[in-house]
């Protein structure tokens, strides 16, 4: 067995049962490395969880970028064509044609005014899945034609339910005209629920087949493209992403002005993880700081015996890096544990939860990403390590044997 590794094991633990204030400075030590191992897992898994989340549903809501076309149409048939021309086709998911139209809304509880999505069946099915909360995707996606899908703020504000009957005003203008009321009746197939008041509030999802035969436009045209982008990224500005923008063009971005406290919130959490992680390591580096320089007030006596027969500087640094691994494995192991535990418990019952509205999530969303824990103890462990190295090779070479016996 190795003398370094023994000879700490059976003194640092010895010297614990006998001596008070060594046990509690041993005690403080650990209990600081764990709870600040379990506070920089949640920090990053729940910074983390909230970022991708909230990302998903930008990327999957509606399009990051929204472009109408003020002069003409796009037609289906042409979006390659487009695609090709006016975008950076590489960060392209998806492309689908739209058209949007003022309705009203007239029930027994509520008389509304809001905004009829018109879609193609085949648009972002992620939408559906993420969203859909109530009714068959099946049924919302099959009977298209004369279904709609509310969000369930406006379905509770209306009074309606799933099979409910509801009869849709769509307003439209003629040239030089006044507005021209046209209903038509839906049956609600469907209840999404994103999160985001902003579309929550106003959007009632349905065929666009219904607005084209209102407006007299052939089945393949539409005045908007909601373009879907592969990732959430800053850099996705309308410089990176048009090759040239015409005139006849209005592009809508998920970094226009009334989505802007959304997207600095998502950035807050980047800085929140490095400020939390920073307090915790300091907290750290000044707890190991204090624990060494009285672990050699308490082993001063060790080292000038260890010194007098003979042993090197190089075996008492070796005592010394032992000492502190018996009192740092078992605080990482069980900082490891709970923090992990309480990630899983979290992630799978959702225990804690938030305000919807204010949040975008009803709970507290968390990611786990082994590649993040295995960074976090590395740090962690580099930190308390480099912290004691200076102290020991430090003060251990200063230290005299007549010195010691003087002190004594």
């Amino acid at each position: 067995m190795n003398f370094e590794w023994f000879f700490s094991k059976r003194t640092i633990w010895k010297d614990c049962g006998s001596n008070k204030r060594l046990r509690t400075i041993i005690l403080i030590t650990q209990t600081t490395i764990s709870f600040g191992l379990i506070i920089i897992i949640l920090t990053f898994s729940i910074g983390f969880g909230f970022k991708k989340i909230i990302k998903d549903k930008f990327l999957n809501i509606r399009g990051q970028f929204i472009v109408k076309n003020n002069n003409s149409f796009f037609s289906r048939k042409e979006t390659n064509f487009f695609l090709k021309e006016h975008f950076q086709c590489d960060l392209v998911k998806q492309i689908h044609g739209i058209i949007e139209n003022n309705v009203i809304i007239c029930t027994e509880k509520k008389m509304g005014r809001y905004v009829y999505k018109g879609l193609y069946e085949d648009y972002n099915p992620f939408f559906f899945q993420y969203f859909l909360v109530k009714g068959n995707l099946r049924d919302a996606k099959e009977n298209f034609n004369k279904n709609v899908v509310l969000s369930k703020k406006i379905s509770l504000s209306l009074g309606l339910e799933i099979g409910s009957n509801v009869k849709i005003d769509f307003l439209f203008f003629k040239k030089k005209g006044s507005p021209i009321v046209i209903s038509k009746k839906f049956i609600v197939s469907g209840l999404y629920e994103t999160g985001i008041p902003e579309f929550d509030d106003l959007y009632i999802i349905g065929n666009i087949k219904h607005i084209q035969q209102i407006y007299g436009w052939k089945e393949d045209l539409s005045n908007k493209f909601e373009i879907f982008l592969y990732s959430f990224e800053k850099g996705n500005t309308k410089k990176n992403f048009f090759k040239k923008i015409s005139n006849n063009f209005s592009v809508q971005t998920i970094y226009d002005q009334k989505n802007n406290e959304i997207i600095k919130w998502l950035n807050m959490f980047d800085t929140n993880i490095i400020i939390i992680s920073f307090i915790v390591f300091i907290s750290i580096v000044i707890n190991m700081m204090v624990f060494i320089l009285i672990l050699f007030l308490e082993r001063i006596r060790t080292i000038g015996i260890l010194k007098t027969l003979g042993a090197k500087n190089k075996v008492i640094h070796k005592i010394f890096i032992f000492y502190v691994l018996h009192i740092f494995i078992p605080s990482l192991i069980v900082g490891n544990f709970i923090g992990i535990t309480l990630l899983v418990i979290q992630k799978k019952f959702h225990f804690v939860s938030l305000n919807k509205i204010q949040y975008f999530v009803d709970f507290v969303p968390i990611y786990i990403n082994i590649n993040h824990i295995l960074t976090i103890n590395l740090v962690i462990t580099s930190i308390c390590f480099v912290t004691i190295l200076f102290p020991i090779l430090f003060i251990i070479n200063k230290i005299s044997t007549i010195k010691i016996v003087e002190i004594e």
